[in-house]
C-alpha cells in the first residue's frame, strides 16, 4: 500500500511512521516539495516524505468499525487504529471481509460466550451481528447444511495469541448447533468438548509467551449426518514436543499433567509415592511451579471427570497416572562411573529407590529395567554382545525411555478419545477445526521450532492460494473484469525445506542414516547446498547454526540436537522390557514388533524419521483442507507481557503483515466473495422469479432475469457462475426467506385457529364443571373457617387478659422495690454531700480570713514605710531650700506661717483618712455578710436543683461511676483553680481599697463614678459563686490578654475567644455541669451525664493551660499594682476627660476582645499623660467592669433558662393533668353516646318497619295510589295528614310522637290489606330476589340479572313511587350475595351487572336539576346498622364504605324522549348502585394487589443461584437455562395472576373500560412497588439485577401485547419509572454519559433526587464498571440543593400509590354500548305457577310480549 498523497495540505491530519509506536498521528505544518513537516500529538516535529504518510479519517466513529473493509482510508495505520480502538472497548473481534481477526484480551469475558450469545448468533446472517467467533462457526455450519459441502476453520497465529481458546469456543458453538444424544448416556458433543481438558493437560505447557501453549498440532474433524446433527468426530494430532518431557528452561514448565498429578488428593499421592514438584528433576529445571489464578488440584479433578466423559474407566485412568508417576521417578535416577571402563552404576540409594518405584509402577522386573538403562545388546553374525554404557549414555537412555513412554501414552489418549467419540462412516460432510502451533522464534530454536515454522509456512501457502491466487484464477477463468494483483508467495521457502532430494528434511534424513554424522557435518552440508539460496543464510558467529527467512521473519536455528530429535525408534531392550510388563495397559502401549522388523532391528536400530513422517501428515492435512471450504480466523497477541489492556502497535503490525491480513482486506473489499453456478443459483432463488421455471429459460438467462428483478447492482455474470458483491447473497436470502415466511404464516394461521378453537371449547366445558365443584367446596371451607376464627378469638381474649394482668402485677412490684432502693441511696448520698460541703465551707472561710488579714497587714506596713521615706526625702529638700532662704528675716516669718498651715492641713487630712479607713472596713464587713447570706441561699437552691437532677439521672449512674476517678482529678484541679481565683479576688480587693483612697483624694465629681464601680463589684460578688467557672475563664482570658500585649501572642487570644463562644452557645446543655463545678462538690460531678465526658476533658485541658499562665499573670499584676501605687502618690487629681476615656476603652474591650492588647497600650499612655498633667488619677480596673458586665449577662441568661425550664415542666404537668381529665370525660361521654345510640336504633327500627308497611300499602293498593294524585281534592287532606305524621316521626323520633304516627299508618295498612294479601306481595319480590341470589349468566353477552331487575322496576313503576322498599331490598340482596363469596369471579359478576343496571338507569331517569326532590327522611344510625353486614363496613345505607349519599351528589343524566321523572327513592337507589360499582371495582383491584405483592418483593432482586458445582460445557449450559427459568418464575406468576383476572373479567362481560382502568392501576402499583424497592435497597441497584428486572418487564410487555389495547389500554405506560431506572442500570459506558443525556433522553420521568440515589447506589457485579462520572454527580448535588431551597418542591424521592376511583359515572356510561331489554321474556325465569300469576298481575299483560 502506498501513501495517500492526494488532498494533503497544510493543516491536514495524517499518519506518519514512528519507531516506538509504529504509526503516530499529527498535523501538517509545512510542505516543501516531497518533504512534509508534521507536528505529532506527542509534541514533536518530524519531517517525512510525502509518499510515506497517510491521511487520517477525522470523522471516524469513536468505537471503530466492525469490518475493516468499511474503513474510509484502507491502510496500515487505519487498520491498526481501528483494532486498538475496539480492543480498548473489549471488542476483541473484527472482520476483514470473511476473515475474522481475534485479539487476545488476556482476561475472562464471560458475557461474550454464554448461552444467550450463542442463541443470538444461531441462524443469523454473516455480518448481521457484531464480529464473533460464533459467526464464523455458524457461517461454516450453514454453508455445510445448505450447500452440502464440507467446511474447515483454520485458526492461526503465533504462540499466546489465543488459538486454543478460540478452538474451544468453535467446538462449543458447533456442539450447540448440532448436539444430540449419543450412546451410553453421553453425548458426542459433550465428549468432543470434554476432550479439550484431557488434551490440554497432556499436550499443553507454559512457555515464555503463553501460559497454556499447545505443544502439538490438532485437527478436529466433526462429522454431521443428513439432519445436520453431530454423528461422529475424530482428532488428528501432529508432532508432540517430546523433548519437553526431559528438558525445560526457566521460566517455562513441563506438561500440565505432571503438576496436576503432584496436586492430587493425599491418598493418590501416597499411592504413587509422589512429593513436591520441586523434588523431581524433570520439573525443577525451572523455578516456575504454579500459574497465577490456576488451581492444579481443581484442574486435576476436572481432568479426571473429563477422562470419564470421553470413556476412560477407573482402571485406565489409574494406569495413565501410573505411567506419569513412573516418568517423574525415572527422571530422578542418576548414574555414576562403574568399576569397569565405560560402565556405569546407580549413583546412590535414592536413585535405587526411584528406580524400584518406577519398576513397581510399570509392573516390570527391577533387574531388567536396570539392565535396559545401563547396557546395550549388539547382535553380530557370530554372537550377541552386551555393551555397558557410560553415565552419559545411561542418562540418554533414561531420557529416551521417558520420552518414549510419554509419546506412546499421548498417542494412546488420542486414539482412545477417537474410539470413545466414534466416527460415522456414513457421514456426508464434516467441519474441521485446525488448532496448530503458531509461528515461533526464540533465542534458541531447535528441531521443534523448525517443524512448527514449516507447518505455518505450509498454512500460509494455503492461505495465499485460497485468498489471493484462487481469487485471480477464478476471475480470469470466468472472464470477469478483474485486474491482476501481485501477492507474496512462499513457495521458495517450502522448496527449501521439503523439496526432494535437496531439501533440508531430506538432508537431515540422510545425515541420520550415517552413524558417524554429527550436527557439525550436517550444518556444513547445509552451507554447501544452500549457499546461494536467497532464503537461507549462514550466521557470522556460529558454526552449527543456520538462518531461514520465513514469511514472518528470519529465524536462526541451532542444529545441535536436530539429528537426535529426528530419530524416532525404540531401543530393543526398552521394547522387550515394557512388552513383558504385567500391566496390560503398559504392554498394550508397546505391542510386539513384526518378526522381520525384529530381525532387522537386532542387526541395527533402524530409525523412523520424525521430519518425514511429519511432512507426510502435513501433506494429508493440506489435502483435507483443499477438499473443504476454508474459513480463516487470525489470532493476534496484543503484547508479550500476557497482560490485559496493553496494545503494542509494532508487534501487532508485524503479525498482520505476516498473516497477509492487510492484503486480504483489499482483495475482499474489491472482489466478489460470493459465487454460484447457474443451476444452483436458479434452484436456490427461482422463487424470487417464478416465471423462470414455467418458461424453461436457459440457466444463464434465468440468472440474469432473477438478478434484474431483484434490483441488485454491481454483480457480474461469468461463463459458468454468478459473481456477487459482499452482502448481496444475504440480501437475496432475506428476500427468499420473506417470501417463504409469508406463505407459511397463512398456513399456520388456519391450523392454529382450528386447534385453538377446539381446545377452547373443551376447556370451557371442563371449567364450568370444575367451577361448580370448587365453589361448593370453598363455601364449606369458608363456613368452617369462620367458626374456627370465632372460637380462636374468644380463647385468645381470655388468655391475653390473663397474661397481661400477670405481667402488670409483676412489673408493678419490681418498680416499687426499685424506686424505694433508689430513693434510699439518693437520700444517703445527699446527706453525705451536705456534711462535706458544710465542713469545706468552714475550712475555706477560716483560711481565707487568715490569709487576707496577714497580707493586708504586710501591705499596710510596706505602704507606711514607703510613704515615710518619700516624705522624708521631700522634707530634706525643702529644709535645704529654706535654709538658703533663712537669711532673710521676712522670708523666715513667711515660711513659719506656711509651715503652721501645712501642719494643720496634714493633721486634718490624717484624721479624714483614718475616718475613711474605718468606714471602708465597716462597708467591707457588711458586703462580706451579704455575700455569705447569698451564698447560703444559693446553696439551698443548688440542693433543691440537685434533688431534681438526681431523679432525672437515675438511669445513667452506672455509666457515670466509671468516670469517678477522672472527675476526681478534675475536681482537684478545679479546687486549685478556685484557690487561685480566691487569691486573685483578694488582690482585687486590695486594689479596690487603694483605688478608693485615690478616689478620696480626687475631686468630688468622681464620687458618682466610683459608686458605680463599687455597685458593679458588689453585683459581681453576689453572683460570683453561681458562675464561678465562667468568671475564672473570663479573668484568665483578660490576664492572658494583658500578658500577650508584651509577648505578642495574638493567636492564644483568638483561641480563648472561640472557647468562650462555644461555652456560651452550649450554656443550656451544660447548666447542671456549671452548677456542680461552681460548688466544687463530688455529688454534682457524679451526676453529670456521660455524654459530656469528652467536653469535660477539653475543659480540663483548657484549665490546665490557664493555670500555667496564672502565676505569670499574678507577677505581672503585682508589678502593675506597684507602679499604680507610685503613680497615685505622685499625682494629685484626675480629669473628667480621662475618666470618660477609660469608660469608652472598657466598652471597646467588651465588644472586641481581640483588640485588648492595643487598648491596654492606650490606657498606659493615657496614664502617663495623667501623671504629667494632673495631680491624681483613678486606678485602672476596666477588666473587672468588663467581667462584671459579662457575668451579669450570663447570670441573667442562666436565670431565664431556669425559669423557662421550670415553666416548661409546669406546663407539661398541667398538660398531663388536663389529658387525664379529658380521657376520663371522653370515656364518660362515650358511654353516654353508646346508650343514646342504642335507644335511637330501637326507635329507628320501629320507624323503619312502619315506613315499610306504608310503602307496601301504597304499592299494592291502586286505589290509594290514585287518591294520592295531585288532581284529587279528596286525597289532599289524607296526603297532608300522612306527610305531617311522617314528618313528626322523623323530627321527634326520640319522643313519644312515633306512637301516633304508627296508629295512622296501621289504619291505612288495615284498609289496604283487605285488598292485597301478604302472599301476593311476597311473590312479586321473589323474582327479583331469585335473580340476585342465583347466577343468571350472560345470554347474548348481556347481564341477564341486571336486565330482569330493570324491567321489573319499570313494570312496577318503582322509579315514580314516592315511597317504596324494593330498592332497599335489592341493595341488601346484592350486598348479601357479594358478602357470601370472597373471590374475583363473584366481584366481576356483580361489577358487570351493577354497571349495566347503572347504564340503564342513566338512560332512563331524567336529571334532577329541574325540580326540587322530595327527600324521604332517613336516620343515620339505621343506615349504619344495615351496612354493617357488608364486610363490616360502616358506610351509608347498603353502600360501600366512604360513600355519603346526598341529594346534592346526584349527577345529571342524559335527556331522552322516554326518560322518567325520578323520585327520591330512585335517585337514592342510583347513588347506592354507583357506590357498589366503585366498591366492587376497588375490591377486584385490591385483591389482585394483595396477590401479587409477595411476588413483587421477589421480583425486584434476582435470586442467587450457586454455580460453583457446575461443570463446564453442556452441563453448564443446561444449568444456566434452568436457572434462567427459575429466575423468571416470579414474573411468570404475576403474569399468570393478571391473566386469570383478565379471563375472569372477560368471562363475566365486564365493560372493557373498567378492565382497562383496573390494569392501569395494577401496573401503576407494580411500577411504584418495584421503583421504591429499587431506591431503598442497594443490592437491587446492580447490573445483573437490572438485566433480571428487564427480562421480567419484557414478560409484562408481552402480556400487554397479547391482551391488546382494548383490555390493557395504557397499562404498559404506567411502568415508565421502573423501565427508565432499569434502562439506566443496564446502560453501558455510564461515565461517558452527561447529565442532559440522562435526565432528558434516558430517564426523563425521573427526578434529580431519584437519579442521584440510583447512580450513587449502583454497582456492577459483572463487568466491574463504574457509575456516572464525578462531574455529573456534583451537578446533581447542586440541582438538589437548589430544589431543597424551593419551598414548593418536594424532597421525597419515593412514589405514592393512588387508590382512588379513576372514573366517574358519566365516563363509565358513555364508554358502554346501549343494551336492549325488550326481547327478554320474564316468563322463562319464573319457576312456579303462583309466581307466574303474581308476576302477571303485577307486571301487567304487556310484560310477556
Amino acid at each position: 500500500m502506498k501513501g495517500a498523497t492526494t488532498n494533503i495540505i497544510v493543516g491536514s491530519e495524517v499518519w506518519v511512521e514512528d519507531p516506538s509506536v509504529a504509526w503516530i498521528d499529527g498535523e501538517v505544518l509545512k510542505i516543501n516539495g516531497e518533504e512534509v513537516e508534521i507536528q505529532t500529538t506527542d509534541g514533536k516535529k518530524v519531517v517525512a516524505n510525502l509518499s510515506k504518510i497517510y491521511s487520517k479519517d477525522v470523522e471516524a466513529t469513536a468505537g471503530g468499525v466492525d469490518d475493516m473493509t468499511k474503513l474510509s482510508y484502507l491502510h496500515e495505520p487505519g487498520v491498526l487504529q481501528n483494532l486498538a480502538t475496539r480492543y480498548q472497548l473489549n471488542e476483541i473481534y473484527t472482520y476483514t471481509g470473511n476473515i475474522l481477526i481475534a485479539v487476545n484480551p488476556f482476561k475472562r469475558l464471560p458475557l461474550l460466550y454464554d448461552d444467550k450469545m450463542m442463541q443470538r448468533y444461531k441462524g443469523a446472517a454473516f455480518g448481521e451481528l457484531d464480529p464473533h467467533v460464533f459467526a464464523i462457526a455458524d457461517s461454516a455450519f450453514r454453508a455445510m447444511v445448505n450447500e452440502g459441502k464440507s467446511n474447515s476453520i483454520l485458526v492461526s497465529g503465533e504462540s499466546g495469541a489465543g488459538k486454543t481458546e478460540t478452538t474451544k469456543m468453535l467446538m462449543q458453538y458447533l456442539a450447540f448447533l448440532g448436539g444430540r444424544k449419543g450412546t451410553e448416556g453421553r453425548t458426542v458433543e459433550q465428549q468432543i468438548l470434554e476432550s479439550n481438558p484431557v488434551l490440554e493437560a497432556f499436550g499443553n505447557a507454559k512457555t515464555v509467551r503463553n501460559n497454556n501453549s499447545s505443544r502439538f498440532g490438532k485437527f478436529v474433524e466433526i462429522q454431521f449426518d443428513k439432519q445436520g446433527r453431530i454423528s461422529g468426530a475424530a482428532i488428528r494430532t501432529y508432532l508432540l514436543e517430546r523433548s519437553r518431557v526431559c528438558q525445560i528452561s526457566d521460566p517455562e514448565r513441563n506438561y500440565h499433567c505432571f503438576y496436576l498429578l503432584c496436586a492430587a488428593p493425599p491418598e493418590e499421592i501416597k499411592k504413587y509415592k509422589l512429593g513436591d514438584p520441586k523434588s523431581y528433576r524433570y520439573l525443577n529445571q525451572s523455578k516456575c511451579y504454579e500459574l497465577d489464578d490456576v488451581s492444579d488440584a481443581r484442574d486435576y479433578l476436572a481432568t479426571r471427570r473429563a477422562m470419564a466423559v470421553v470413556g476412560m474407566n477407573e482402571k485406565e485412568q489409574d494406569a495413565i497416572f501410573r505411567v506419569l508417576a513412573s516418568i517423574l521417578h525415572l527422571g530422578n535416577v542418576e548414574f555414576s562411573k562403574g568399576k569397569e571402563v565405560d560402565s556405569s552404576v546407580l549413583k546412590d540409594d535414592k536413585s535405587k529407590f526411584h528406580l524400584q518405584t518406577t519398576s513397581e509402577l510399570l509392573m516390570c522386573d527391577f533387574n531388567e529395567l536396570e539392565d535396559a538403562l545401563l547396557k546395550r545388546v549388539m547382535v553380530t553374525p557370530e554372537e550377541v554382545i552386551k555393551r555397558s554404557l557410560n553415565p552419559e549414555g545411561a542418562s540418554v537412555s533414561r531420557d529416551g525411555l521417558a520420552k518414549t513412554l510419554y509419546s506412546r501414552l499421548f498417542d494412546w489418549l488420542v486414539e482412545k478419545i477417537n474410539v470413545s467419540i466414534g466416527q460415522d462412516p456414513n457421514s456426508r460432510y464434516l467441519i474441521g477445526v485446525l488448532d496448530i502451533y503458531g509461528f515461533e522464534s526464540f533465542k534458541s530454536n531447535s528441531f521443534e521450532q523448525f517443524c512448527i515454522n514449516y507447518t505455518n509456512e505450509k498454512l500460509q501457502q494455503h492461505f495465499n492460494q485460497h485468498v489471493f491466487k484462487t481469487e485471480q484464477e477464478e476471475y480470469t477463468k470466468e472472464a470477469i473484469d478483474w485486474s491482476y494483483i501481485e501477492f507474496i508467495d512462499n513457495k521458495d521457502v517450502l522448496d527449501l525445506i521439503e523439496k526432494k532430494p535437496g531439501g533440508i528434511i531430506a538432508l537431515l534424513d540422510e545425515a541420520c542414516m550415517f552413524p558417524k554424522s554429527t550436527h557439525e557435518t550436517f550444518s556444513q552440508k547445509l552451507y554447501q547446498t544452500f549457499k546461494s539460496h536467497q532464503r537461507f543464510f549462514k550466521p557470522k558467529l556460529s558454526r552449527t547454526g543456520f538462518t531461514i527467512a520465513h514469511y514472518a521473519g528470519e529465524v536462526q536455528y541451532q542444529s545441535e540436537q536436530f539429528l537426535d530429535k529426528n530419530k524416532d525408534y525404540v531401543v530393543p531392550e526398552h521394547q522387550d522390557m515394557l512388552t513383558a510388563s504385567k500391566c496390560l495397559f503398559i504392554s498394550s502401549l508397546f505391542p510386539p514388533l513384526a518378526e522381520e522388523t525384529t530381525k532387522s532391528s537386532n542387526k541395527s536400530s533402524k530409525f523412523s524419521s520424525i521430519g518425514s513422517r511429519f511432512k507426510l501428515q502435513l501433506q494429508q492435512l493440506m489435502e483435507t483442507l483443499n477438499c473443504t471450504e476454508p474459513h480463516y480466523i487470525r489470532c493476534v497477541k496484543p503484547n508479550n507481557f500476557l497482560k490485559p489492556g496493553i496494545f503494542e502497535n509494532i508487534n501487532i503490525m508485524q503479525q498482520l503483515r505476516c498473516g497477509g491480513v492487510l492484503e486480504a482486506i483489499r482483495i475482499s473489499c474489491a472482489g466478489y466473495p460470493t459465487r454460484k453456478s447457474f443451476s444452483d443459483f436458479v434452484t436456490r432463488f427461482s422463487i424470487l422469479a417464478p416465471e423462470v421455471k414455467s418458461e424453461n429459460y436457459d440457466p444463464k438467462v434465468a440468472c440474469k432475469k432473477i438478478l434484474a428483478k431483484s434490483g441488485l447492482q454491481g454483480y457480474q455474470i461469468g461463463k459458468t457462475k454468478v459473481f456477487l458483491r459482499a452482502g448481496q447473497m444475504a440480501e437475496l436470502d432475506a428476500r427468499k426467506s420473506q417470501k417463504l415466511s409469508s406463505t407459511a404464516k397463512i398456513i399456520q394461521r388456519q391450523i392454529k385457529t382450528y386447534i385453538a378453537r377446539k381446545y377452547f371449547l373443551a376447556l370451557r366445558k371442563s371449567a364450568i364443571v370444575w367451577q361448580s365443584f370448587c365453589r361448593r367446596k370453598l363455601a364449606c371451607n369458608l363456613y368452617q373457617h369462620m367458626k374456627n376464627n370465632a372460637a380462636t378469638l374468644k380463647i385468645q381474649t381470655f388468655y391475653r387478659r390473663h397474661l397481661s394482668m400477670k405481667t402488670y402485677n409483676k412489673l408493678k412490684l419490681s418498680v416499687v422495690l426499685f424506686q424505694a432502693r433508689l430513693r434510699s441511696m439518693v437520700a444517703s448520698k445527699h446527706l453525705r454531700f451536705r456534711k462535706q460541703s458544710k465542713a469545706a465551707t468552714r475550712l475555706q472561710a477560716h483560711w481565707r480570713g487568715y490569709r487576707d488579714s496577714s497580707h493586708y497587714k504586710k501591705l499596710i506596713r510596706a505602704a507606711v514605710v514607703t510613704q515615710c521615706s518619700w516624705k522624708g526625702r521631700i522634707a530634706r529638700k525643702e529644709l535645704r531650700r529654706r535654709k538658703m532662704a533663712a537669711k532673710e528675716a521676712s522670708a523666715l516669718q513667711l515660711v513659719k506661717d506656711n509651715l503652721e498651715k501645712q501642719v494643720e492641713e496634714l493633721t486634718s487630712r490624717l484624721e479624714s483618712e483614718k475616718r475613711l479607713k474605718i468606714e471602708l472596713e465597716e462597708a467591707k464587713d457588711r458586703e462580706i455578710l451579704k455575700v455569705k447570706n447569698s451564698l447560703k441561699a444559693m446553696q439551698k437552691d443548688v440542693g433543691e436543683a440537685n434533688s431534681l437532677l438526681v431523679k432525672e439521672r437515675e438511669s445513667t449512674q452506672k455509666a457515670i461511676q466509671e468516670k469517678d476517678q477522672e472527675l476526681l482529678k478534675l475536681q482537684n484541679s478545679l479546687q486549685a483553680m478556685q484557690n487561685k481565683a480566691d487569691e486573685t479576688n483578694a488582690l482585687l480587693s486590695k486594689e479596690r481599697d487603694s483605688a478608693q483612697k485615690a478616689i478620696h483624694e480626687a475631686k468630688e465629681a468622681k464620687d458618682e463614678e466610683i459608686l458605680k464601680l463599687q455597685n458593679s463589684l458588689q453585683a459581681m460578688q453576689s453572683k460570683f459563686d453561681e458562675t464561678n467557672e465562667l468568671l475564672v475563664q473570663e479573668c484568665v482570658s483578660v490576664e492572658r490578654a494583658i500578658e500577650e500585649a508584651k509577648k505578642e501572642k495574638v493567636q492564644e487570644i483568638l483561641e480563648l475567644q472561640n472557647s468562650l463562644k462555644s461555652i456560651q452557645n452550649k450554656f443550656e446543655e451544660t447548666n447542671a455541669l456549671l452548677l456542680k463545678e461552681r460548688d466544687s462538690t463530688q455529688k454534682a460531678i457524679q451526676e453529670t451525664k456521660q455524654a459530656k465526658a469528652e467536653e469535660i476533658l477539653n475543659l480540663q485541658n483548657s484549665l490546665k493551660a490557664m493555670q500555667s499562665k496564672l502565676d505569670e499573670t499574678n507577677v505581672f499584676l503585682v508589678k502593675e499594682r506597684e507602679s499604680a501605687q507610685k503613680t497615685i502618690e505622685e499625682v494629685k487629681a484626675a480629669k473628667d476627660e480621662e475618666v470618660l476615656n477609660l469608660q469608652k476603652s472598657m466598652q471597646a474591650m467588651q465588644n472586641k476582645i481581640d483588640e485588648t492588647n492595643a487598648l491596654l497600650v492606650k490606657e498606659r499612655e493615657s496614664a502617663r499623660k495623667a501623671i504629667e498633667e494632673a495631680s491624681s488619677v483613678v486606678k485602672e480596673i476596666p477588666v473587672h467592669v468588663e467581667d462584671t458586665q459579662k457575668i451579669a449577662s450570663l447570670t441573667s441568661e442562666v436565670k431565664n433558662l431556669k425559669a423557662l425550664s421550670e415553666w416548661e415542666r409546669q406546663r407539661a404537668d398541667e398538660s398531663d393533668r388536663k389529658c387525664t381529665e379529658a380521657l376520663e370525660s371522653s370515656e364518660y361521654k362515650r358511654m353516654q353516646l353508646e346508650e343514646t345510640e342504642r335507644r335511637v336504633l330501637q326507635l329507628q327500627e320501629s320507624l323503619d318497619r312502619l315506613e315499610d308497611k306504608l310503602a307496601d300499602i301504597e304499592s299494592h293498593n291502586p286505589g290509594l295510589h290514585q287518591q294520592q294524585q295531585p288532581g284529587s281534592a279528596s286525597a289532599l287532606p289524607q296526603i297532608k295528614k300522612l306527610q305531617e305524621g311522617h314528618s313528626r316521626s322523623f323530627k321527634d323520633r326520640h319522643s313519644c310522637a312515633s306512637a301516633t304516627h304508627s296508629r295512622e299508618n296501621s289504619d291505612v295498612e288495615e284498609g289496604v290489606v283487605k285488598k292485597c294479601g301478604d302472599d301476593q306481595k311476597q311473590e312479586c319480590q321473589d323474582l327479583v330476589n331469585r335473580c340476585i341470589a342465583q347466577r343468571m349468566g350472560f345470554p347474548n353477552g348481556r347481564p341477564i340479572a341486571a336486565c330482569i331487575i330493570y324491567k321489573c322496576l319499570r313494570k312496577w313503576r318503582s322509579f315514580e313511587a314516592e315511597k317504596t322498599t324494593i330498592f332497599d331490598r335489592i341493595i341488601q340482596a346484592i350486598g348479601r350475595s357479594i358478602e357470601a363469596q370472597d373471590n374475583s369471579d363473584v366481584f366481576a359478576y356483580w361489577l358487570s351487572n351493577a354497571s349495566t343496571l347503572l347504564l340503564l338507569l342513566q338512560h332512563t331517569l331524567k336529571a334532577s336539576g329541574d325540580q326540587p326532590l322530595h327527600r324521604r327522611p332517613r336516620s343515620g344510625p339505621l343506615l349504619v346498622k344495615r351496612n354493617q353486614s357488608f364486610r363490616g363496613s360502616g358506610s351509608g345505607s347498603g353502600s360501600p364504605r366512604g360513600v355519603a349519599i346526598s341529594i346534592n351528589d346526584i349527577g345529571d343524566s342524559s335527556p331522552g324522549g322516554s326518560q322518567l321523572e325520578p323520585k327520591y327513592p330512585a335517585l337514592l337507589f342510583k347513588q347506592q348502585l354507583t357506590a357498589y360499582v366503585e366498591k366492587t371495582y376497588g375490591l377486584i383491584r385490591d385483591n389482585l394487589k394483595r396477590e401479587i405483592s409477595p411476588l413483587l418483593g421477589l421480583c425486584i432482586q434476582a435470586p442467587r443461584i450457586s454455580k460453583a458445582n457446575l461443570s463446564k460445557g453442556a452441563a453448564r449450559a443446561l444449568a444456566n437455562a434452568a436457572s434462567h427459568e427459575i429466575l423468571l418464575a416470579q414474573w411468570q406468576g404475576i403474569v399468570t395472576k393478571i391473566g386469570c383476572l383478565l379471563n375472569t373479567l372477560k368471562a363475566n362481560f365486564v365493560p372493557s373500560f373498567l378492565i382497562r382502568q383496573v390494569f392501569t392501576q395494577i401496573f401503576a402499583f407494580i411500577n411504584i412497588q418495584l421503583f421504591n424497592s429499587l431506591l431503598l435497597r442497594r443490592e437491587c441497584c446492580s447490573y445483573s439485577n437490572g438485566e433480571y428486572v428487564r427480562s421480567g418487564l419484557a414478560i409484562l410487555e408481552l402480556w400487554c401485547l397479547k391482551a391488546t389495547e382494548e383490555y390493557a389500554g395504557s397499562a404498559w405506560d404506567e411502568l415508565k419509572h421502573i423501565r427508565q431506572a432499569i434502562a439506566f442500570l443496564v446502560t453501558q459506558q455510564k461515565p461517558k454519559r452527561t447529565l442532559h443525556e440522562i435526565s432528558y433522553d434516558l430517564c426523563p420521568m425521573l427526578s434529580i433526587q431519584q437519579l442521584y440515589r440510583i447512580s450513587t447506589m449502583y454497582w456492577d457485579d459483572k463487568n466491574g464498571t463504574h457509575s456516572l462520572s464525578p462531574e455529573v454527580i456534583s451537578n446533581m448535588r447542586i440541582l438538589m440543593t437548589q430544589d431543597s431551597n424551593n419551598a414548593i418542591a418536594s424532597n421525597s424521592f419515593l412514589l405514592d400509590d393512588d387508590s382512588s376511583i379513576p372514573f366517574s359515572t358519566d365516563e363509565l356510561t358513555r364508554s358502554m354500548d346501549p343494551i336492549g331489554v325488550s326481547d327478554i321474556d320474564l316468563r322463562s325465569f319464573v319457576s312456579t305457577p303462583v309466581s307466574v300469576s303474581v308476576s302477571c298481575s303485577v307486571l301487567g299483560s304487556d310484560s310477556f310480549v
